[in-house]
């Protein structure tokens, strides 16, 4: 409620600052008297020639301005790509509405004086450029600051950044990759002063093929150096200590030239950091922060625990000439974790309550390797080709230990202590390789080839003891010592062809082959209660899976109307499976053909679509053999041998503007097969039996729905409210004890933010998230399928200060209602912040506070079937950092 309050509050703050303001409205012509479509209408402050706003004219030449302040000279400056630049001096009344009915492209008919110098704001065809010569940040800036000030882009607090109501997904320099992972690497550690012009645009890549939908291409924003530096080289380095003995530190040194850039990148940390990023309150408000989430960065994502990561790497880029472009991108990465965690379960059994605590801890160690390299050749305006090959190679060991009992209220029924020991190898190459002709205007041929393969080794020790109650002979131990292997590859191939001789109806013939294979083998010697270790064939799960697959289709693009396309079309896939399962001396093989037919229809913002797909039987969860070594579990034979179709259907409409975003989806999964999952529990001893199967249909529904809004109020204030709001249903199939039964997940998701910014110096950013989750069962008046709901509020708030003589400040902090067992609840209090103070050469102090109420916490509720379940793992808690960050930039200028 208090949000909504905020965000009427501010409405109305928008609706007082617009009784002082003025519009404008008018029609652009170009030299013939014809309406000029994407003419960049701007208006600036006379004063210092800051840019107030700007607009694109529409198919008609038309544009309209509005909130425009009165009684003040401003310039109306109008530019495109086919015309001469020219600008007027306007003074609007208060309340006015000033209409100007047309405006010639070429003369100085109506006042205008041509000037040469390049327009704040301008569409270079499909391209929208910012001079950022109108755009001031001061001293240090980085881009993102920059960014900013750029009206049509809106960047929030955790660093993403929309246009027009879309993400942005990438940021290049100088037409460059620069760290592709993490956009934010390039935003918040480049010099705005080294920055020309920014440019956005929808990526529509090498190809001559017409984009049906360019809405949903992926939006880049491209930052052009100034050209008076032959050279620059420039970067960061970093470092803090603080209390509990944690630390960070890393370093960002990077050297451009016109063709070559070359940047090395570096960190190190233990505050479960696996990105590069030095500022602490990168989550949006806090509300995603709980230091066991990092970013999906350059350095990867810790998901637990407690870490201390390393990394070293390089980004390199170099074009030769025109038609050549290399990216290799590298990074070695070294990590040692631990996790401790504790759980409680309480699970119903043909009417006895059973009760399960646990302890987990573990401690791992890991190196890894990761090459990624892009190659681009265009051999001339008609054909290029791409290759893009990309190798992981990862070792690693590690050691764990386990505490377990089972129990009813009347009497104990087992407990267990383990140790394991576990070494881990694993290689994956994969490339994907893309070339294509344009033969003439009106034909084009590809061949697309993608090749997947990996190769895992793993060797587990473990040790364990036993304590079933109720058997004869209670105690038991067992050594295990499992080594796997396993090999899989996946290879695609297509060759296509477009032709688009007529002019609303285009369509696409394809042909395709993809194969994959998947061959598991395990080694197993055991030692049951020290009799002596003997090789346990009887135990190894070993088989091998392959799949052919050959496809032929055909896709239409059909667009009658302007506004109107239908892309329809169909498939036919021979798909032939061979299953080898060794230990069974089974040998099976399907083959089975399908049509595959698929209908998309758009109009204006409006989609509906339909489709019909294949997936090959899974084999993640396959068991060959029953294992019952475990004396505590036994895990039956299970696998699968046909086929699943899928259906979707998806209803969307997505409206974008300049300041607004609204958009709805809803969307129906239908899959004629599922994995289903059997349990059974002997009440007397606590031990369980499962297995896999191959289940029924499901169908699975979700709706969406998202609306974000930013305006300014006079020149210095910025609004921005965002809502989602999301509702799904999941289906599975678990049966107990025999009592079949089929699960569905109900669930709601309510996110709201609001935040409000002056002068891009000072932001204040509320957030407000609710989730609510129901398990029903298909299964009624049976005490052993419990249907449950759990809901979570959140609330918190961040503010930012940019420098204000020389401080600035970083703060969040949010309230989270959740559990704390399995019938318990808490209120967790997490409070961020960050101050930091720039000094005379650039460089800044730092000092950090995380949870400085020290509650932080990391635990999981939930339910399955009939149990329900908590978890709690260690995290970090309250820690305080007091660091140093250097900038440099060493440019060599032009003579």
């Amino acid at each position: 409620m208090k949000l909504y309050l905020l965000a009427i509050f501010s409405l109305c703050i928008n609706f007082a600052f617009s009784q002082n303001t003025g519009s404008l409205k008018g029609t652009v012509l170009d030299s013939y008297h014809k309406p000029l479509e994407k003419a960049t209408v701007s208006i600036l402050v006379k004063q210092d020639s800051s840019l107030l706003l700007y607009a694109l004219t529409n198919e008609k030449g038309e544009f309209s301005l509005v909130k425009l302040p009165t009684n003040k000279d401003l310039i109306l400056y109008i530019s495109h790509i086919n015309s001469d630049n020219f600008h007027q001096i306007i003074r609007l009344a208060p309340d006015e509405k000033r209409q100007i009915d047309s405006i010639l492209m070429e003369g100085k008919q109506l006042d205008e004086v041509v000037i040469a110098i390049a327009p704040p704001v301008r569409m270079n065809k499909d391209t929208l450029e910012y001079n950022t010569d109108y755009f001031k940040t001061r001293p240090n800036a980085n881009a993102e600051e920059l960014l900013k000030q750029l009206p049509g882009l809106q960047i929030n607090m955790d660093g993403t950044i929309y246009y027009e109501g879309k993400e942005v997904s990438q940021v290049k320099v100088n037409g460059k990759d620069f760290f592709a992972s993490d956009l934010r690497i390039a935003t918040r550690n480049l010099d705005a002063s080294l920055i020309k012009t920014v440019q956005v645009y929808r990526d529509k890549g090498e190809s001559k093929k017409i984009v049906e939908d360019e809405e949903k291409l992926p939006i880049t924003i491209n930052l052009k150096f100034k050209k008076d530096f032959l050279k620059a080289s420039f970067g960061k380095l970093y470092g803090s200590v603080g209390t509990r003995d944690r630390y960070e530190a890393g370093g960002l040194v990077n050297s451009f030239r016109d063709t070559l850039q070359l940047s090395f990148i570096g960190f190190g940390n233990n505050i479960n950091r696996e990105s590069f990023d030095y500022n602490e309150l990168s989550q949006h408000a806090g509300l995603g922060r709980a230091e066991n989430y990092g970013f999906n960065d350059f350095g990867g994502r810790n998901y637990g625990g407690k870490a201390n990561d390393m990394a070293a790497g390089f980004n390199l880029n170099n074009d030769w000439g025109q038609k050549t472009k290399l990216n290799v991108m590298y990074m070695l990465k070294y990590k040692k974790d631990e996790n401790s965690n504790t759980g409680n379960q309480s699970a119903l059994y043909d009417s006895i309550e059973q009760f399960n605590e646990n302890i987990y801890n573990t401690h791992n160690k890991s190196v890894a390797h990761n090459i990624k390299t892009l190659f681009r050749h265009r051999m001339d305006t008609t054909a290029y080709l791409e290759f893009t090959p990309n190798l992981n190679i990862s070792n690693g060991d590690g050691k764990s230990n386990s505490w377990m009992k089972t129990y009813t209220i009347d009497k104990p029924l087992n407990n267990n202590t383990s140790t394991n020991l576990s070494n881990k190898f694993s290689l994956d190459y994969s490339h994907s390789f893309y070339i294509e002709k344009q033969w003439n205007k009106n034909h084009i041929i590809s061949l697309r080839n993608n090749i997947s393969i990996n190769k895992n080794k793993s060797e587990e020790t473990n040790n364990q003891i036993s304590n079933i109650y109720q058997n004869p002979i209670p105690n038991s131990s067992l050594w295990e010592n499992k080594v796997e292997n396993e090999k899989s590859s996946t290879i695609n191939l297509n060759v296509g062809y477009n032709n688009r001789s007529i002019e609303k109806l285009n369509f696409d013939f394809y042909v395709a082959y993809n194969s994959s294979k998947n061959t598991p083998f395990e080694t197993i010697y055991f030692n049951r209660d020290s009799t002596g270790a003997v090789h346990g064939e009887q135990y190894e799960n070993n088989y091998s899976y392959d799949s052919q697959e050959y496809i032929s289709g055909i896709k239409f693009f059909w667009k009658p109307i302007k506004n109107l396309a239908i892309n329809f079309g169909t498939a036919y896939a021979l798909k032939d499976n061979q299953f080898d399962l060794y230990k069974i001396d089974e040998h099976k093989t399907t083959s089975n053909g399908y049509w595959l037919p698929n209908i998309n229809i758009r109009f204006q913002e409006f989609e509906l679509s339909w489709s019909k797909d294949l997936a090959s039987p899974t084999t993640s969860r396959m068991q060959t053999v029953t294992d019952d070594l475990n004396p505590l579990m036994t895990r039956l034979s299970s696998f699968f041998y046909q086929n699943v179709q899928n259906q979707r259907a998806r209803f969307s409409f997505n409206k974008y503007a300049q300041n607004y975003q609204i958009g709805f989806y809803a969307d129906l999964n239908y899959k004629d097969k599922s994995e289903g999952s059997k349990s059974w529990r002997d009440v007397t001893t606590g031990r369980y039996t499962i297995q896999s199967f191959q289940a029924g249909s499901t169908t699975n529904h979700s709706i969406y729905f998202y609306g974000r809004y930013n305006f300014k109020s006079g020149k210095d204030w910025t609004f921005y409210i965002s809502q989602n709001s999301s509702l799904y249903t999941y289906e599975r199939y678990a049966s107990i004890n025999d009592v079949d039964n089929k699960l569905s997940n109900l669930g709601i998701n309510l996110k709201q933010e609001f935040s409000v910014t002056w002068k891009n110096l000072i932001g204040f950013s509320p957030k407000y998230e609710y989730s609510w989750n129901k398990a029903m069962n298909s299964v009624q008046n049976n005490p052993n399928f419990i249907e449950s709901s759990y809901e979570t509020h959140k609330i918190g708030a961040g503010l930012n200060i940019n420098p204000i003589k020389g401080f600035s400040l970083e703060t969040s902090y949010s309230l989270e209602n959740r559990a704390s067992g399995l019938s318990e609840r808490q209120n967790y209090h997490i409070l961020n912040s960050s101050l930091y103070y720039t000094l005379k050469n650039n460089s800044q102090i730092k000092l950090t506070g995380f949870d400085i109420l020290n509650q932080n916490t990391q635990n999981y509720w939930g339910t399955y079937g009939n149990t329900t379940y908590y978890h709690d793992s260690i995290t970090l808690r309250q820690y305080f950092l007091l660091g140093y960050i250097y900038k440099f930039k060493i440019t060599t200028l032009k003579k």
